[in-house]
């Protein structure tokens, strides 16, 4: 076993955090890079596993396809302790750890999978690599990003060295996913990545595919999944699956080492469904991004209410008519100022300011000495016998609520001085009990 250990430093840049995950060829470590100050994906091949050169294969492949997006970004590769080490990007979480949050992936979701899965094929593809190993495993994402990345080239192979002349090859791969020609020892293509995506699209689907019952101690495992693999029908294999799935493992069944796939035409047959679903996309950054909105909207909506909630009171008093918008005219209104030259005083009283405990509000009051008596109103509050916001007018006229807020702004600068030395409230008062509610007068007195 080898003798790296957190707090190990490579390459005087390169320290080691902790061991995230742990595969048969080597151990994958999360690091920091000193330098670039962010984190690294460290994989450090075991040392009784260095004859296979697994991870100097990892390498070649991924110099090979340096400047391909959504696959590992190569930082730096040698020997550490007399261990081969590759340090990449870090890249996020697998497949299988979304799937444990989510239980089900949404439709929408591997369709999405799907298509990307498809790009990133078809360019390592175009470079003649074929990865040889699609597992959930291998495929990463991050929780903030709608990409997902494509690693572990351990296994993979460059096309463009001489193919293997054994009559028959050893089994490469992953039994679960694994193409058909992998099971019967036949040199693989790029046909059989899109065969491994389609058993992964399928089991991302249904949780479940027809052969992962077969015990792992059997040890006719392998020739046993071949079989099934080789005799079940595409109706019976994609049962539940949408048509888009059928479809796609019909045309990859069809292909052979010699034709090349049509990559954008496979993509089609999950481009509609994404189109059909602009707002989603992978299941983690859309809840995450839904409840994100949900909670911009929710602070939106305080802020709304703040313009009315937190302002400063005007000390003196102004004629009620400067309340009410011009164009909204009520008749308990016109009564009332008729009513005042014949009482001697205006009836309507504005800007009271009353205390609550700590909370300071505004109010605006409706003195209507006529109807004090009948709407029974308290010795304390004869001086407002009842109290209308300013929102209770706004909210039969929501094309008033900027004009309102002008009109107090203009009182309010009229004389800074008073403004800034007084309280600042914290909260409107909301009382929509005013005596035109009361006597169920609203759609008679408000009217554009």
């Amino acid at each position: 076993m080898n003798q790296i250990q957190q707090g190990d430093v490579i390459d005087n840049q390169y320290e080691i955090i902790k061991k995230i995950s742990q595969g048969s060829f080597g151990i994958v470590y999360v690091g920091k890079s000193l330098t670039r100050n962010k984190n690294v994906a460290i994989k450090v091949e075991k040392q009784e596993m260095a004859s296979y050169s697994s991870l100097n294969r990892e390498i070649e492949i991924l110099k090979l396809l340096q400047g391909v997006s959504q696959i590992p970004e190569l930082y730096w590769y040698g020997q550490f302790k007399k261990c081969n080490v590759m340090i990449t990007n870090l890249l996020g979480h697998d497949l299988i750890y979304f799937q444990k949050q989510y239980q089900k992936f949404s439709t929408q979701c591997i369709y999405n999978i799907a298509f990307q899965m498809l790009w990133i094929l078809e360019q390592i593809h175009s470079r003649n690599v074929i990865h040889r190993d699609l597992k959930p495993e291998n495929i990463l994402s991050k929780s903030d990003s709608e990409k997902i990345y494509l690693i572990d080239y351990g296994i993979s192979r460059n096309l463009n060295q001489k193919p293997n002349r054994k009559k028959k090859i050893s089994f490469i791969g992953t039994s679960r996913y694994a193409s058909l020609a992998a099971h019967q020892g036949i040199e693989q293509s790029a046909k059989d990545d899109l065969e491994s995506l389609g058993y992964l699209l399928i089991y991302l689907m249904k949780q479940s595919l027809p052969w992962m019952n077969i015990e792992k101690t059997d040890l006719l495992r392998l020739d046993k999944i071949g079989k099934l693999k080789s005799e079940t029908k595409m109706e019976e294999l994609c049962f539940d699956c949408p048509n888009s799935i059928l479809k796609y493992m019909k045309y990859v069944k069809s292909l052979t080492q010699q034709i090349k796939p049509q990559y954008a035409m496979l993509r089609g047959l999950f481009l509609t469904k994404l189109h059909n679903f602009p707002d989603q996309g992978l299941d983690w950054t859309y809840q995450k991004s839904r409840s994100h909105k949900q909670k911009l909207n929710k602070r939106r909506k305080s802020n709304q209410n703040s313009k009315y909630q937190s302002c400063s009171t005007i000390k003196r008093g102004f004629l009620g008519e400067s309340l009410v918008p011009q164009n909204v005219k009520t008749s308990a209104v016109q009564d009332e100022l008729a009513g005042s030259s014949e009482h001697g005083s205006s009836a309507l009283q504005f800007s009271a300011v009353t205390n609550q405990g700590s909370i300071k509000s505004i109010r605006v009051g409706f003195s209507l000495s006529d109807i004090q008596e009948d709407l029974k109103v308290q010795p304390h509050n004869n001086q407002i016998a009842r109290i209308s916001t300013f929102e209770g007018i706004i909210e039969h006229d929501p094309g008033m609520t900027l004009k309102a807020e002008q009109q107090l702004m203009e009182r309010e600068n009229q004389d800074l001085e008073v403004k800034y030395n007084l309280l600042h409230f914290k909260s409107v008062y909301f009382n929509f009990k005013n005596p035109i509610q009361k006597y169920n007068l609203r759609s008679n007195y408000f009217r554009k």
